[in-house]
């Protein structure tokens, strides 16, 4: 029901779910690109939060409730085309939040949506705008502004409590067998295959990364399947800080959570 004019919500809570209730997304490059629909979708609008468990995607959007709609609607047909799902989204289901306090509380139910459903999939939360507001991911930047101005008291303290950690140390030592899969979480892609700008950005985040700490051209060329002079033209390419300080990150993450430790 159309929440009433009396009191203006200050936006909406959404739970997108396809008609027959399955299963969204069942793997990580899946996840991701749910993640790279969200955050695209959502360029123009003023979108906080959002997490996917297994069936179902919540979303919180600071804008009224055609805007929410129309939102609601751009992620559904881009999901459902880069996924190929068989089947359509169900009708959006909209909660009005109606108070600063339900604003900060919808927000972290959608982060924390893997604990409430005991979801284990995906442990680095890649389906949720979590990475991004960590630095573990670069895409959504543009959505931690709102964050930052419409919810001034989400931190990182509470934000790295969702991941069962206390800090992310850039400088411990890390598995660089893991770089592909870091550099593609990083960069919000299923992974580092083809030849679009996306990609290379990320190949090249990847390379910088890897020199940083030390590790021999050769070494990196194996890790990433490069030519060696796809690494060396990607050597002398400029890659975005960002997006390099965020592959760094992601290798972390992969250090201190290891899928199957603690239940996950």
């Amino acid at each position: 029901m159309r929440a009433s004019g009396v009191h203006q919500p200050i936006g909406y809570h959404m739970v997108l779910r396809l008609e027959d209730n399955r299963v969204i997304a069942t793997t990580d490059a899946q996840r991701r690109t749910v993640a790279r629909s969200v955050i695209e979708a959502a360029h123009d609008d003023r979108l906080t939060a959002f997490g996917l468990v297994d069936t179902h995607l919540h979303v919180e959007n600071v804008e009224d409730w055609g805007r929410c709609g129309r939102l609601a609607q751009r992620i559904g047909t881009s999901v459902k085309q880069r996924l190929k799902l068989p089947v359509r989204f169900a009708p959006v289901y909209r909660e009005p939040i109606l108070g600063q306090s339900h604003l900060d509380r919808a927000f972290f139910y959608d982060l924390r949506q893997q604990d409430r459903h005991g979801v284990v999939t995906g442990p680095y939360h890649e389906a949720s705008n979590l990475p991004d507001l960590l630095g573990l991911r670069t895409l959504g930047h543009p959505l931690n502004q709102h964050v930052r101005v419409l919810l001034p008291r989400v931190n990182r303290r509470r934000l790295l409590e969702i991941l069962g950690l206390t800090d992310l140390p850039e400088d411990l030592p890390v598995d660089w067998s893991l770089l592909p899969a870091a550099a593609a979480a990083a960069a919000c892609l299923p992974d580092l295959s083809g030849n679009r700008p996306e990609v290379m950005r990320a190949r090249d985040a990847a390379v910088q990364a890897a020199l940083a700490d030390g590790l021999k051209p050769a070494m990196i060329a194996e890790i990433l399947q490069l030519s060696t002079r796809w690494l060396r033209k990607a050597r002398q390419r400029a890659a975005a800080p960002e997006l390099v300080r965020a592959v760094r990150l992601q290798l972390v993450l992969r250090r201190l959570r290891v899928p199957g430790s603690n239940g996950i």
